[in-house]
C-alpha cells in the first residue's frame, strides 16, 4: 500500500469519548501511531456506555468485558494502539512521559487545568520534549473563569445555545445530544495539520488549546449577528416560519369548537392579495405590516387582526377566499386533525406539488418527492406512464395542485406503494426530479451504492467482539490512502509499546505489572 499521508507521526492519546477520540481516530486513519494511554480504574466512558457490541453474559474472563465490547468505544476508536496505566501512581506517570518522550503530538480532552494538576501540563511537556505539540480540547479552554468546568457535549449544546433555540416557545427546550461533540473535532485536526506544519518549518512545537464551546458557537453565527446589528434575541419558534407573515392555524366558525384554517403568507405581494381578500382593512395599510420584517416584528397583533377576521367565518369559505386570491391556505376540523394538517403544511413548500414522504413496498418503505416546476411535473407524469388524472384541470398548474394537493397525495401514493422505495428513486432522479428514499441503519451500512463506492463502512473483526463495521473518515485525500482497522482491547499493547517504543525489558514490565502500574 502507498504511504500515508501521517505514516511516522507518533501520537500520545489520552482523549476520550467522542470530542477527543474523533480527532485521533482521523489521525489513525491517514496512518500516524496512536497509542491510547488510558487505565482500568478509569477507562474511556464509551468503553461501558453507548450499547455493547454483543451480550455479556457468554463471556467468561477475568476482566469486565463491557471495557472491550462498548460499541461507542469500538467507531470512536478504530486503528489505535492502547496501553492499560496507572498514572496515579508515580512510575505510572513516569511510564507517561516517556511516552510523551516518544510522541510527535499529544492530545487529551479533561476538563480544563486536570492535566496541569497531574503534573503533565504544556510547561511539563516541554521540559520531557521541547518540541512537541499538544492539543487540549476541553469544555471552555485552558484560561477564564470557567476553565475548570467539567461535562460533556450533552451540557455544552445547551450552553452554546442549540437547545434554546429547539423546540416550541410554549414548552421546554428540547434535548438535541451532543452536537458539540461532533463540531470540535474538525477544528482540532486543522490545527494541528497547521501545527505539524509549523514545526515542519521552524523545528518548534504548538501548545492547542481549543475550547469546544467558541467552536461550536461557530454554527450559532446568523443568530449571533441577528443579535448585534437589529438588538433581536432569536428564541423557540417550534413550526413557525421566520419568512411568512402571517403564519398560522386560526380559528375559525363556529366558535368554541376546533374548526380553525391554516394560513401562510411569503411575500408582500401575497400580502396585497390577501388583503384585499379579506375586504382591505384600514389596519392592513398601518407601516407595522408593510414588510415581512415589520409583521414578524407585529407577530402577535398581526395573528390577533387575521383571528379576527377568520372567526367570522368557517373554514371552508376562509380557504376558497384565499384560495381565490392564490395565498396558501387549507382547512382543519379537530384537535388530531389540526396537529396532523399543521404539520404537514409546516413541512410543506408552497412552491412545490406533490411534495412529500410517499409509502413504497414492501410496508414501511418510503420514499421522498418534490416538483417544484413544470417541467418537472411533465417529467413526473411521463415516469408514472401519464395516467388520465395528471391531465385534469385541477392538476394543471402549481397553484392547482397545491389547492388539491390531499387528493395528488393519495394519487401519487397509489403509485408508489406498489414499488421499491430504491426504483421510484431512481426513477425519478433519471427524469430530473428530485427523490430520495429514507434509508434505515441497514440500507446505509449494506445497500447504499454511494456509500459502497466510497467503501465508508469496513468490515472489521474485533477479537472479542466479532464482526463489526467501523467508519471511514468523511474526507478522501487523492494522494493519500486511508486504512480502517479495529479497535483496540483495553492494554492490548502493553507489551509491545513498552518494549518497541520504550525499549523495556520483560523483567522491568513484569515489576511495573507487579506494583500495579501496568494494568
Amino acid at each position: 500500500m502507498a504511504k500515508k499521508m501521517l505514516e511516522g507521526i507518533k501520537v500520545a492519546d489520552f482523549a476520550g469519548v467522542i470530542a477527543g477520540a474523533y480527532t485521533t481516530k482521523m489521525m489513525a486513519a491517514y496512518g500516524a501511531t496512536v497509542l491510547k494511554i488510558e487505565g482500568r480504574g478509569r477507562p474511556d466512558t464509551f468503553r461501558g456506555g453507548m450499547g455493547t457490541m454483543f451480550p455479556q453474559t457468554d463471556f467468561q474472563g477475568p476482566f469486565n468485558p463491557w471495557l472491550n465490547r462498548g460499541a461507542g468505544f469500538g467507531f470512536w476508536n478504530t486503528g489505535k494502539l492502547s496501553v492499560a496505566l496507572n498514572v496515579t501512581k508515580p512510575r505510572g506517570k513516569e511510564i507517561a512521559k516517556k511516552f510523551i518522550a516518544w510522541s510527535d503530538i499529544v492530545i487529551e480532552n479533561f476538563a480544563g487545568g486536570a492535566m496541569k494538576r497531574m503534573g503533565l501540563g504544556y510547561e511539563d511537556l516541554l521540559e520531557i520534549k521541547p518540541d512537541v505539540i499538544m492539543l487540549s480540547s476541553c469544555m471552555q479552554g485552558q484560561t477564564g473563569p470557567h476553565y475548570a468546568h467539567p461535562g460533556f457535549g450533552t451540557q455544552l449544546v445547551n450552553l452554546a445555545g442549540f437547545s434554546s433555540i429547539s423546540g416550541y416557545p410554549d414548552r421546554e427546550p428540547s434535548m438535541i445530544g451532543a452536537y458539540t461533540d461532533y463540531i470540535a473535532p474538525h477544528f482540532s485536526l486543522i490545527a494541528i495539520m497547521a501545527a505539524l506544519d509549523y514545526r515542519r518549518r521552524t523545528g518548534k512545537g504548538q501548545y492547542i488549546d481549543l475550547s469546544q464551546f467558541e467552536s461550536g458557537l461557530h454554527f450559532m453565527s446568523p443568530l449571533l449577528m441577528e443579535t448585534a446589528a437589529n438588538g433581536t434575541v432569536s428564541e423557540r419558534v417550534g413550526n413557525y416560519y421566520p419568512y411568512a407573515a402571517p403564519h398560522g392555524v386560526y380559528p375559525c366558525l363556529p366558535r368554541h369548537t376546533d374548526r380553525a384554517c391554516i394560513i401562510a403568507v411569503y411575500d408582500n405581494e401575497e400580502w396585497q392579495r390577501f388583503s384585499e381578500a379579506i375586504g382591505d382593512p384600514e389596519w392592513t395599510r398601518d407601516p407595522k405590516f408593510s414588510t415581512i420584517q415589520a409583521r414578524r416584528d407585529n407577530r402577535e397583533e398581526l395573528d390577533r387582526r387575521v383571528e379576527e377576521w377568520t372567526i367570522q367565518f368557517i373554514p371552508e369559505e376562509v380557504s376558497r377566499r384565499l384560495r381565490e386570491a392564490e395565498i396558501w391556505s387549507g382547512e382543519v376540523d379537530s384537535t388530531d386533525e389540526r396537529i396532523k394538517n399543521y404539520a404537514k403544511y409546516q413541512n410543506q413548500s408552497p412552491y412545490t406539488a406533490p411534495h412529500g414522504i410517499y409509502r413504497c413496498h414492501p410496508e414501511f418503505r418510503w420514499c421522498a418527492i418534490a416538483v417544484f416546476t413544470d417541467e418537472e411535473w411533465q417529467s413526473f407524469c411521463r415516469v408514472i406512464g401519464n395516467p388520465e388524472w395528471t391531465r385534469e384541470p385541477r392538476f394543471s398548474t402549481l397553484q392547482e395542485r397545491l389547492k388539491n394537493t390531499d387528493v395528488l397525495d393519495e394519487l401519487v401514493a397509489e403509485w408508489t406503494c406498489n414499488r421499491m422505495a430504491e426504483d421510484v428513486m431512481f426513477m425519478m432522479q433519471g427524469a430530473g426530479v428530485p427523490a430520495g428514499i429514507l434509508e434505515t441503519g441497514e440500507d446505509m451500512m449494506d445497500k447504499d451504492p454511494q456509500f459502497k463506492e466510497r467503501h465508508l463502512f469496513w468490515e472489521l473483526d474485533h477479537q472479542e467482539a466479532g464482526k463489526y463495521r467501523g467508519m471511514a473518515p468523511s474526507f478522501m485525500l487523492s494522494r493519500f490512502p486511508y486504512e480502517i482497522e479495529r479497535s483496540p482491547l483495553m492494554g492490548e499493547h502493553n507489551e509491545y509499546a513498552l518494549k518497541e517504543f520504550l525499549g523495556m525489558s520483560d523483567e522491568e514490565i513484569k515489576e511495573l505489572i507487579r506494583e500495579g502500574v501496568l494494568e
